[in-house]
């Protein structure tokens, strides 16, 4: 399964590239992450999907003060075999 997700607040600057990347290779996920322009965080994965939202509950409890909204999409997978911040 591959999500994006689009995590708006206060999400830059905080480290939540490097734990989300942390958590991901915990989870056995690959995909991506970067900021944007409007200050939000795009997240790109691919895996299983129980361990896609467990990272994501891992993230909102972790960041809870610090996420406002989150828009989520799935998308076709591409087979990706890695996970990096952009």
């Amino acid at each position: 399964m591959r999500k994006k997700f689009i995590f708006y607040g206060q999400v830059q600057g905080v480290g939540f590239r490097f734990r989300v990347m942390m958590l991901a290779k915990k989870f056995d996920i690959f995909g991506w992450i970067e900021n944007n322009h409007d200050r939000s965080v795009t997240l790109v994965a691919e895996g299983l999907e129980e361990n896609i939202e467990s990272l994501v509950d891992r993230l909102k409890d972790y960041f809870q003060n610090n996420i406002e909204n989150i828009k989520e999409s799935i998308e076709k997978d591409e087979g990706l075999i890695d996970f990096e911040i952009k």
